[in-house]
């Protein structure tokens, strides 16, 4: 018999090469992201601040805390381990990019984007815009696509079919 909770351990035996692919792309982004902003932790508390949207003590938490769970979010997914928890941590980092660029970019602030460290100097515009919301809409599509075939295997599994 087939345990449910492992059928849903791992979406990515529902879609495939389609989970493989984003998995990879987000692991890799996560990995690039995360290695210079923990090489030069106080370039990346400068581009914290300069979005200027927390005080030093928000701006500080976030300067300590996102490079290790970019890290830690890089390290399962090329492992491949609890892959369905890491791509929903990706999707609220990348709709907090997102958000934390948009609202930059409206208020027309020019600054680089904070992204990848000193060596990637980008001013948030159009293209930091559209990796972001690509990356965004690439991970709801995964995580959507994810849920619904997981559930109706579930929904499957209940009813005593398999696929």
């Amino acid at each position: 018999m087939v345990k449910l909770s492992e059928t849903t351990l791992n979406c990515q035996y529902s879609i495939g090469s389609f989970d493989s692919l984003l998995t990879w792309c987000f692991g890799i982004m996560m990995l690039v992201a995360a290695i210079p902003h923990w090489e030069n932790p106080y370039y990346f508390l400068g581009s914290v601040y300069a979005y200027k949207l927390v005080d030093s003590g928000v701006g500080q938490m976030v300067a300590i805390t996102l490079p290790p769970v970019q890290m830690v979010l890089a390290i399962l997914l090329l492992a491949r381990i609890l892959t369905n928890v890491a791509h929903l941590v990706s999707m609220f980092l990348f709709s907090c990019f997102a958000v934390v660029q948009s609202i930059a970019f409206l208020r027309g602030l020019d600054i680089s984007c904070g992204c990848f460290g000193p060596g990637y100097e980008t001013t948030i515009g159009f293209q930091t815009l559209f990796l972001v919301y690509t990356l965004l809409f690439l991970s709801i599509t995964r995580n959507l696509f994810c849920f619904f075939k997981t559930r109706s295997y579930s929904i499957n599994l209940e009813m005593g079919e398999t696929q």
